[in-house]
C-alpha cells in the first residue's frame, strides 16, 4: 500500500472510531434519564462495538470502549449504567475469544461465571465508590431470595445477549457494510 492510502485508512479508522465513540457516550448520557435504561444501554453501546472490531481490530475496538467508558464514568448522571458498560460493554470484543472453548458445557460456565462475578464486582465497586445508599438500599429491601432472582434474570439476559451477538454481526455484514462504501478497503 503506499503512504498515501495507508494515511487515508488510518483517518477513516480514527475517524469511524471517534464517531462510534461519540454515538456510544451520546447514548449512555441520554440512557440517564429513562430509568429501564440503565442495562439496556450499555448492552446497546457494546453492540455498537462490533462495526470497529469488524472493519478494523481489536484494539481499535479496545480503544472506542475506553473513550465511551471514560466519557460516561465523568459525564454520565447513571453511574450504575456507566460502570456497567465499564464491566460488561466490551463483552462484544472478548465474546468470539470465549466461543473457542471447545466444550459447549464448560463455554456456557465460563459465561455464565463471567457474567455473575462481572455483576458482583460492579455492584461491590460502586458500592465502594460512590454513595449509592438507594441502591444496594433496594438489594436490602428485596431480600436475598429477589437479589439472587434479580442475579439469575441478569445472567439470562446476558445470555441472551450472547445468542444476539452472531445475529448482528450477520445483520451488519449482509445489510449495513454493503452500504458503507466509505469503509472499502
Amino acid at each position: 500500500m503506499s503512504n498515501r492510502s495507508t494515511a487515508r485508512r488510518q483517518s477513516t479508522r480514527v475517524a469511524f472510531c471517534a464517531m462510534v465513540a461519540a454515538l456510544s457516550a451520546a447514548l449512555m448520557l441520554l440512557g440517564g434519564v429513562i430509568p429501564i435504561a440503565t442495562y439496556a444501554v450499555p448492552m446497546l453501546c457494546g453492540l455498537i462495538l462490533l462495526p470497529v472490531l469488524l472493519e478494523f481490530d481489536a484494539p481499535a475496538a479496545w480503544a472506542t470502549f475506553l473513550g465511551t467508558a471514560l466519557i460516561a464514568l465523568l459525564l454520565g448522571f447513571d453511574k450504575e449504567a456507566a460502570f456497567f458498560y465499564l464491566f460488561l460493554g466490551y463483552y462484544p470484543i472478548i465474546k468470539w475469544k470465549i466461543d473457542k472453548i471447545g466444550a459447549k458445557p464448560l463455554r456456557l460456565l465460563m459465561k455464565i461465571l463471567f457474567f455473575s462475578l462481572s455483576l458482583v464486582l460492579m455492584y461491590a465497586l460502586l458500592a465502594l465508590l460512590f454513595p449509592v445508599d438507594q441502591v444496594l438500599g433496594e438489594f436490602r429491601e428485596m431480600g436475598y431470595v429477589l437479589t439472587a432472582a434479580f442475579g439469575l434474570v441478569f445472567v439470562g439476559c446476558m445470555l441472551l445477549y450472547d445468542a444476539l451477538l452472531p445475529r448482528m454481526v450477520m445483520l451488519y455484514a449482509n445489510r449495513i457494510r454493503p452500504k458503507w462504501k466509505f469503509l472499502k478497503r
